[in-house]
This record gives C-alpha cells, sequence and structure tokens, in this order.
C-alpha cells in the first residue's frame, strides 16, 4: 500500500472517533478529551521491517499495511495491520470502541447494529481475536461491568505498554489502554530510589509500568480482586520485575497499616478513593507525594478532593501543599475523572 494511503486510512480512523491529529513525517500525536496516543505509520512502499524495528518509539502504536503483517509480535509495541480497500468497498461507520491487546471494546453502537460494528472495526482492525460490547456501567466493589461478546471468543488478553506487558481480562477487572498517557506521567516523576504504593492496582498497570520504565527501590501494590490479583502476580513475573514490585490481596484498610511509610502513594480507583485517605496519608511519608484520582463534576473539578484530603491531613497534624490538578479523562457529560498531587508534611 501507498504511504499515503496508509496515512489517509490511519487519520480516518481518528477522526471519526473524534480525535485531533498532529503529524510529523509518518508520525502522529492525536488527542482528545480522553487521552492521548502517539503514532507511527509505516508502509511496505516506503519501510522494510527492519527500519520499522528500528524506527518504532517505546509506547508507539504501529499501523503498517499487510506486506509487513509479520512485524506484529516482533516489536514490543501494539501493532494493526491495514488491510487495501477495494474500490468500491462500503464506507463502514465506526462506533467509539478502545483496542485492549487484541481485544476491541465497543462502548456504544452509535444507532448502528451489531454486525455492522463487527465489520467497520474488523475493516480497522484484521486479526483481532474478539470484539465485546459493553452492556452495563461500571460497578460493584469491583468496577466491574456487563459485557456481550459479539465477534470471536476469548477475552483474555496481553496489553503492550512502554516497554510493558500486561496481561488483562476486561470483563473480569477495570482496566483502559486510555489512560497510557497518565501512567506514562506517573513513571516519569518517579525518582530514584523511591518507595511507591499504588492502592487499588488492579491487573498492576501502574506497578508494572513504574517498575519497568523508573528505577524505585520498591513497589507495592495492593488490590482486593482475587481476579485481578492473579493478573498482577503474572503480569510482575512475566516484565521480570519480581525483585522490585510486589502484589498483595486485602483491603487497603487492613493490609496498609502494616507496610510502613511510602515517598510516594498512588490511588486509582476514582469512584472511592475518597472513602480511603485516611489509609494512604499514614502511608505517605514525610515529604512523601501522594496522588489522589476522582470523578468530580466538570463545573467544580477539585474543590472536594482538596478539601477532603486536607481535613485529614489536619487531623493527622500533617499539612499538605497542592502541587498538581488535572482532568485526566471524561467520565459522562457531566463528570471528569481528575488527579490531584499533594506534598504531604
Amino acid at each position: 500500500m501507498k504511504q499515503s494511503k496508509l496515512e489517509e486510512k490511519v487519520e480516518k480512523i481518528f477522526k471519526e472517533q473524534g480525535f485531533s491529529l498532529e503529524k510529523n513525517e509518518n508520525k502522529y500525536s492525536v488527542s482528545s478529551q480522553e487521552n492521548r496516543l502517539e503514532l507511527g505509520v509505516y508502509s511496505s512502499e516506503k519501510y522494510s521491517q527492519k527500519q520499522v524495528e528500528e524506527s518504532s518509539r517505546n509506547g508507539e502504536n504501529v499501523f503498517v499495511d499487510e506486506e509487513l503483517s509479520e512485524i506484529k509480535g516482533k516489536i514490543s509495541n501494539d501493532v494493526s495491520v491495514l488491510k487495501e480497500e477495494e474500490e468500491n468497498s462500503e464506507d463502514l461507520s465506526i462506533p467509539s470502541y478502545e483496542r485492549i491487546g487484541d481485544v476491541v471494546v465497543i462502548s456504544e453502537l452509535d444507532d448502528i447494529s451489531k454486525q455492522e460494528a463487527v465489520d467497520a472495526v474488523l475493516e480497522h482492525n484484521p486479526g483481532i481475536n474478539s470484539i465485546i460490547l459493553k452492556k452495563d456501567k461500571l460497578s460493584g466493589e469491583f468496577r466491574i461491568g456487563g459485557y456481550e461478546t459479539i465477534y470471536g471468543e476469548g477475552t483474555e488478553t496481553v496489553h503492550k505498554e512502554h516497554g510493558t506487558r500486561i496481561k488483562v481480562d476486561p470483563t473480569e477487572m477495570f482496566f483502559s489502554e486510555r489512560e497510557g498517557t497518565e501512567r506514562k506521567r506517573i513513571f516519569e516523576s518517579v525518582q530514584d530510589g523511591e518507595r511507591v504504593l499504588v492502592m487499588f492496582c488492579g491487573a498492576g498497570p501502574f506497578p508494572t509500568t513504574i517498575g519497568r520504565n523508573a528505577d524505585p527501590e520498591k513497589v507495592v501494590g495492593v488490590e482486593k480482586n482475587p481476579e485481578a490479583v492473579k493478573y498482577a502476580c503474572e503480569n510482575v513475573e512475566i516484565n521480570n520485575l519480581s525483585e522490585k514490585v510486589e502484589i498483595l490481596q486485602g483491603d487497603v484498610k487492613d493490609v496498609c497499616p502494616d507496610l510502613g511509610c511510602f515517598d510516594r502513594v498512588l490511588m486509582p480507583s476514582p469512584t472511592n478513593s475518597l472513602e480511603f485517605v485516611e489509609e494512604a496519608i499514614n502511608s505517605t511519608c514525610e515529604n512523601g507525594f501522594l496522588v489522589v484520582y476522582s470523578i468530580q463534576d466538570k463545573e467544580n473539578l477539585y474543590y472536594e478532593v482538596i478539601d477532603v484530603v486536607k481535613d485529614k491531613a489536619e487531623e493527622k497534624g500533617r499539612t499538605l501543599k497542592v502541587l498538581e490538578k488535572r482532568v485526566v479523562s471524561d467520565f459522562s457529560p457531566a463528570k471528569r475523572k481528575v488527579a490531584v498531587e499533594f506534598k504531604i508534611s
């Protein structure tokens, strides 16, 4: 396929999902209100397999044509193989979706049929294992949604991100590929020799990306969902991080008080993090950093988070400084997922 044609197809995929694109040669930065991704587009007209291997950047989503399909599995990046369209092929509407490894998660059908959705997704993601449709919102203690498999079978997959392999089943635990930018922001902030605690660590995306891309003394992840813990422990092993990263099963209220203090504490469960601020502050060392994620009204994004953390800190005789506030992603039309970073003294 011609390089220009392949780039045109990639641009169409992301524009139809509401992304804005910035292009520099064959590289793209694409962003929406929810996330930001880095892309590399390589056609066999212009690039050899060796050139793709040498040019693809860590964490980049790679798009190639069918003649370069063998690159899949030879590099650590997520690779999408796009087919040449026949001239008279039907222009299919693409529903909003998220690709996690070889599983595609469709959030809404957008007034098209299930088969139309499958055909549209497969046109742009040939070779995927399964497509699942979200039927119910995330709910319950472990933030798990209801899903229907509308193509293929099996929902376990391996997502590749920032040089890390993350094995996950999105029907059994919460995981979002779209928050890879946030995870990168965190591991780039971790200083050498830090002790890091990740409360509600799920399948371990924060512990493993930190362990892989930073040089902490220790990363401890705590998770209550036994299925997520199983995957998190496996992810530590497949990324050769057992000397740096430890996963513990249990409620943070029970587990964290026995772990001592940490230089950096993360609370990436946004729906209930404010219920566990006391445990987080107790786990934060003097002059340590606390990162709280929460779902808040878009008209008043940060007040509740700052107020709750401030009150709990004062109860403990601690002082705090707000270092940064940011929107991580959209949660609903009226709500946003936010992150607030504190320094605790």
